[in-house]
């Protein structure tokens, strides 16, 4: 076992005389509450105070070899898997051990596994039975989030303001680095939409904002986060739902409720005396790590050395301090109850029901509806729950992660309308429905190359200025170019004149003219057209200007669907004639006919769009087209060896369960395929090399979906039907899915809600309501405009 002396022993003479009392007093507690069998919490807590004391990391190797304490790779192996990351502000951090105790930890830093497991406890709890973990499955990386921080702490925990401007933020999932030295600067009350590539971060910066594990985000703002793949899917009821979103609340409410339920049963309330002494242990634990993070200097150690006692002893003073003159268990149940009790008052927790009622009737969701689970409402009603949900925690900052997915139009129109209209919350959007992100965005948040930048006005606006900024810097590129070329022809002209005639006095018109090349290596007027000024151009730099860089334009991702080949017969593809379907049995009530006798004939080269609310029949009408599902009524009639491709919009859904790599799956779905041909192919959907080969389920959502394209067309399909295609796809996806389909000669059949979408790809638009599908002679606007009036 090492002792202080043994510790002291190995620490060199000069830090020895450096470690002042209280570090010494501190190390001497340190060494006597250390495992002899676990020699790496010894190096955790000691190596902060001795590296203040000035040892090098050289030092510390040597020092910790000599007494056999374990490397840093152990540590980090150990603590990673123990418990939050907290991160300093001037390197990338070692994970900080998590408090032990006997119940469940509470909220903490939100990494992918941590997220998954909360998922999985709040589907037990709320009586879902949750999928089994696999053993073959890898863990997720740990998502490390993290920005400058100011070393008096207090300026980065709270703030008066409802801004947000952090500065060098950094997020780290695993090895891959998402936003290096970033600035998030959100204004309160502004409305942002964010766009960027598929996999650059935009889902992982909004969940660590709304997890609240962005280290050095203020504490005192708050945050609603709704996640592109779950948009409030549970079981319990939508009033409970929604008042669940209040965690604070809920935290109490959960802690009474369990106490209350095991007065009558001695053994029951003693477990949860601990569960809620577990939890109260595990807050203040968390928040004196978090404060040790922060802090630096003599204040930090001072800090570290809270936490490690926090660490030790945290849950047994909280017992102590309940059971103080041999209390039992009944009077300290009674006690917690009445703090308890206390603590709800102070929320105003006994109108909280009520106000959530009165929010959700605001929306139009009736007390039936309000009393049943959220599990049986089509997706947007389900976004209404969402935003009661916001409403009732009523959040500084609303994230929204492509929150129009699995939307109808009318629903779409609905919160297009209410976001326009929500006035002193942030919001911050993700979306792939370009007219939804155009109405709602007051400014956009670009996240390309690791870096955040901000563009004033929608999307459309963005991209206008993005061109004619491209476009000027062309045009100044081409211009400083040319005067280059005029320069250096002179300079040769004149050492040919000087070494012709051996006039010295060319030479000085040589040197001046070189200077000014030099000068024109960079800008000579600035993005607002004035003059460049070179005492305006802070810091040290290797040239005279800075130079001039060209933005390339994004270029749109190339989808590759193969042409079809030619059928023998001329006809149309799929003929359906006087078609009726009706669920349940073959007798036909007006109740259950969800298709009344349709008849079309579907030829190569259609692009047709069918537009409708969600349960409309939309998804019915494509699976008997496709000859999934037999008509109750009618005929359909398909030519013969014709190929059909079904994109449903639960596909990327399926996907995020799936093991497999995606070159796997394409060379065991096409017996025959060479994996340099499967490569090349997946390469053409922006799938190549590792991600070709990694598991799918760890792809993001837009690159599932590309995936999922991929695996459709490469059996070469005459019709392709299309569910929601453009769900997690980013913009540049949707541009290049758009040009891809209007060069593609086959028929392709949409079932859309992306206006755009369908606007620039379908040459006809039907509606299907009431069983009825309708040609619409204005297309998809004639459409929006019948909703809007209906809805």
């Amino acid at each position: 076992m090492i002792t202080i002396k043994d510790l002291l022993a190995a620490v060199p003479a000069t830090v020895h005389a450096a470690i002042d009392e209280d570090t010494l007093e501190y190390l001497t507690g340190v060494v006597e509450a250390a495992d002899a069998s676990d020699p790496t919490a010894l190096r955790d807590a000691a190596e902060p105070f001795l590296t203040d004391a000035g040892m090098s990391d050289a030092e510390l190797e040597a020092m910790f070899a000599k007494l056999s304490v374990t490397s840093d790779t152990g540590t980090a192996a150990a603590a990673a898997s123990k418990g939050p990351v907290l991160l300093p502000s001037t390197s990338r951090p070692q994970p900080l051990p998590a408090p032990v105790a006997a119940a469940p930890a509470p909220a903490r830093p939100a990494t992918a596994t941590t997220v998954a497991t909360q998922k999985q406890q709040q589907q037990q709890q709320q009586g879902e039975p949750s999928k089994p973990a696999r053993a073959s499955r890898v863990e997720p990386p740990i998502v490390q989030a993290y920005s400058q921080q100011s070393r008096f702490h207090n300026e980065t925990i709270t703030t008066l303001s409802k801004d947000v401007d952090l500065k060098t933020v950094n997020v780290v999932i695993g090895e891959s680095e998402l936003l290096v030295d970033a600035r998030l600067w959100l204004k309160a009350g502004q409305h942002y939409g964010m766009v960027g590539r598929n996999g650059v971060g935009k889902s992982t910066l909004l969940s660590v904002i709304g997890n609240k594990t962005l280290v050095g985000f203020p504490e005192n703002i708050r945050t609603l986060y709704v996640q592109q793949l779950d948009v409030v899917d549970t079981s319990a009821s939508v009033i409970d739902t929604v008042l669940a979103a209040n965690t604070e609340r809920q935290k109490r409410v959960d802690d009474v409720q369990m106490i209350e339920r095991a007065l009558q049963s001695p053994d029951a309330l003693r477990e949860a005396l601990e569960r809620y002494i577990a939890r109260i242990g595990n807050e203040r634990i968390f928040l004196a790590q978090k404060i040790a993070t922060l802090r630096s200097g003599r204040r930090g150690k001072s800090a570290r050395a809270v936490a490690l006692k926090a660490e030790q002893s945290m849950l047994s003073e909280i017992r102590d301090a309940l059971y103080a003159n041999g209390k039992a268990d009944g009077e300290v149940a009674a006690e917690v109850l009445a703090t308890l009790y206390a603590e709800l008052d102070s929320m105003d927790a006994h109108s909280a029901e009520a106000r959530a009622r009165a929010i959700l009737s605001d929306l139009d969701i009736d007390e039936r509806v309000q009393s049943g689970p959220v599990k049986v409402l089509s997706g947007g009603w389900r976004m209404r729950v969402a935003l009661a949900q916001a409403m009732f925690v009523k959040p500084d900052i609303l994230l929204l992660d492509e929150c129009t997915n699995h939307l109808d139009l009318a629903a779409i129109a609905w919160l297009q309308d209410y976001l326009v209209a929500l006035e002193g919350v942030t919001i911050v959007c993700v979306s792939h429905d370009r007219d939804f992100l155009n109405a709602v965005s007051q400014e956009i948040i670009r996240v390309k190359d690791k870096q955040l930048t901000y563009h004033p006005g929608n999307y459309d606006e963005y991209e206008q200025t993005e061109d004619e900024l491209r476009r000027k810097k062309e045009r100044q590129f081409a211009s400083l170019e040319r005067r280059r070329e005029h320069v250096k022809k002179s300079i040769d002209n004149f050492m040919k004149h000087a070494r012709s005639t051996n006039d010295s006095k060319v030479l000085g018109q040589v040197a001046s003219r070189k200077k000014k090349l030099d000068r024109l290596a960079g800008i000579d007027k600035n993005e607002d057209g004035t003059r460049f000024k070179v005492s305006y151009w802070a810091g040290f730099h290797d040239t005279l200007r800075p130079e001039l860089k060209l933005e390339r334009a994004e270029k749109d991702v190339d989808f590759s669907i193969p042409q079809p080949e030619l059928l023998r017969n001329a006809g149309p593809l799929v003929s359906l004639t006087g078609v009726t379907f009706a669920y349940g049995n073959s007798r036909l009530s007006n109740s259950s006919v969800v298709l009344d006798n349709i008849s079309m004939s579907i030829m190569m080269g259609d692009h047709i769009a069918l537009l409708g609310l969600n349960g409309c029949g939309k998804s019915t009408l494509v699976n008997i087209i496709k000859g999934e599902l037999a008509p109750t009524k009618g005929g359909v009639e398909q030519q013969a060896r014709l190929r059909i491709g079904h994109y449903t919009q639960h596909f990327v859904d399926e996907l995020s369960d799936v093991d497999a790599s995606g070159l796997s799956m394409l060379m065991e779905g096409n017996p025959g395929t060479k994996e340099g041909d499967a490569r090349k192919w997946l390469g053409s959907f922006e799938l190549s090399g590792p991600l070709a080969t990694r598991p799918i389920y760890t792809l993001s959502g837009g690159q599932r979906a590309r995936m999922a394209m991929a695996l459709m067309l490469f059996a070469n399909p005459h019709i392709l039907l299309l569910d929601e295609v453009t769900n997690h796809l980013d913009m540049y996806a949707v541009q290049g899915l758009i040009a891809a389909i209007n060069e593609y000669e086959g028929t392709v059949i949409i079932v859309s809600h992306d206006r755009h979408f369908v606007r620039q790809t379908a040459d006809d638009c039907y509606s299907l309501q009431g069983g009825k599908l309708t040609l619409l002679e204005e297309g998809v606007d004639e459409y929006v405009g019948t909703i809007a009036a209906d809805f």
